[in-house]
């Protein structure tokens, strides 16, 4: 009887230890002269801590900029050329109608501290990322 209490509390312990799996999924919107861009990054949490981050933004042109979508594309895909090389981290660039997007993707364990920074995660706790992003311009949920 002793030991079935004990593995009971051993197995509630472990439902309770934060093992948790959540995620966090949040989307900025603006408006600027040039067209509408959307921001959304999305977390996947075990306990409280960032599993995997993936982040898209897309950037609608307005008609008067469409001739030069395939230079802002250029001129996006520059700072993502230093990912080439990192492990843990993948990025796609594209251009379709007016529309220019680039998708990142990362599994948080295997991104060094430079790229973390980078990419602009700092925390890596739950309520600090979602404080953070809503203090951005984000709304979250």
């Amino acid at each position: 009887m002793n030991k079935t209490k004990l593995m009971a509390i051993f197995l509630f312990s472990i439902l309770l230890c934060g093992c948790s799996e959540k995620s966090l999924s949040c989307t900025k919107v603006e408006d600027n002269d040039s067209g509408k861009m959307t921001e959304e990054q999305y977390f996947d949490f075990s306990g409280n801590n960032i599993k995997t981050y993936k982040a898209n933004m897309s950037i609608k042109l307005n008609d008067d900029f469409d001739d030069y979508a395939d230079m802002l594309l250029e001129k996006l895909k520059e700072p993502f050329k230093e990912y080439d090389d990192k492990n843990g981290i993948k990025y796609k660039t594209n251009q379709k109608d007016g529309t220019i997007s680039v998708s990142i993707s990362a599994d948080y364990n295997k991104l060094d501290d430079e790229t973390k920074n980078s990419l602009g995660i700092k925390d890596s706790n739950y309520d600090e990322v979602k404080k953070t992003l809503e203090e951005d311009g984000y709304t979250c949920k």
